[in-house]
């Protein structure tokens, strides 16, 4: 519910501010104080390809490794944009790869490893599914009721259990966690057969791929956890470990990271010490501009989704700081 209330607010605004050139004209002027990196996760091949070609009007889209290099040389790099996609999913890589070849727009792949090492959904993929094709109209979980009886009850039940996902510091509380939910709504804590999650790019396909120089292949931790979470030996070994992995499939130098959930909450104080050490630069999901001396290990993003209608794609890339 109050996702739909957010959004629509969003929208009102936005429609609001293209009718008065409000955006346009912020946008002409904040767009000489720095370059964007935009990320998409899971999003339609028309949906992506509207969103990028509207950027691409009044923007140059660029590598994230060239954004990167001239922010680190102390270079404008106004009116550029760089394109990074989470999450490693299958469909989505294949729709920007498409648009790769027609457009020649440069792409940033950031890939949780263990995903494509195992072919088997993080609790991210699965947890909506779940709650769409119960047969049971409610789940108790932590003392707490959830009710599943219609969309707007599952996108809040959603909501909620997403916060307690996040918490938790390790693989073994999430598969507890999902197990529990499985045995509540299904009877059994097997995954029900023919749940539709999204499917991972393979370690093949990644290998055919990163043998051109317009796509390149970045790490995003092994487990997908918040690494606020974690000790630092255990923030360590998720990106050295992502990084190795993906180095050996690519047979290219990885330099770039993209912290899990990318909220400061999220990413703590001890994560961008170490991919300061570890990498060229590390992105967030705290939305703005890369401007003037900016902190390398903790890029701001601009996350644009499947429901941005033209306005609300415009409101956050224009207003951006």
């Amino acid at each position: 519910m109050r996702e739909s209330v957010r959004h629509t607010a969003i929208e009102l605004v936005a429609n609001a501010f293209e009718k008065t050139g409000v955006i346009k004209a912020v946008s002409r002027w904040n767009r000489r104080e720095g370059g964007i990196i935009l990320a998409f996760h899971e999003i339609s091949p028309a949906a992506l390809s509207r969103k990028l070609t509207q950027v691409a009007e009044q923007y140059t889209f660029v590598s994230l490794s060239e954004l990167v290099n001239r922010l680190a040389g102390g270079k404008s790099t106004a009116g550029l944009v760089a394109i990074t996609f989470d999450d490693g999913f299958k469909t989505v890589i294949e729709s920007a790869v498409n648009l790769a070849d027609s457009h020649h727009w440069p792409m940033t792949f950031f890939l949780p490893t263990r995903y494509i090492d195992t072919q088997e959904p993080y609790w991210f993929h699965e947890l909506k599914p779940l709650l769409e094709s119960a047969p049971q109209k409610q789940l108790s979980i932590d003392h707490t009721v959830l009710s599943l009886v219609d969309q707007s009850a599952i996108a809040e039940a959603f909501h909620i259990l997403s916060k307690k996902f996040c918490m938790y510091s390790s693989d073994e509380e999430i598969d507890n966690a999902l197990r529990h939910i499985r045995a509540m709504l299904f009877e059994s804590e097997e995954r029900p057969p023919g749940l539709r999650t999204p499917k991972p790019i393979s370690w093949h396909r990644v290998r055919e791929l990163s043998g051109r120089e317009d796509l390149s292949f970045e790490s995003h931790s092994v487990n997908h956890l918040a690494l606020s979470r974690l000790t630092e030996e255990a923030v360590r070994m998720e990106m050295e470990r992502s990084r190795s992995r993906i180095e050996e499939m690519t047979g290219r130098k990885v330099a770039h990271f993209c912290y899990p959930y990318g909220g400061p909450g999220e990413i703590g104080a001890v994560a961008p010490r170490m991919a300061q050490r570890l990498f060229s630069s590390a992105v967030t999901l705290v939305r703005g501009r890369c401007g003037r001396n900016p902190n390398l290990a903790f890029l701001p993003r601009i996350a644009l989704y499947e429901q941005d209608s033209e306005p609300v794609v415009a409101l956050k890339v224009g207003l951006a700081r």
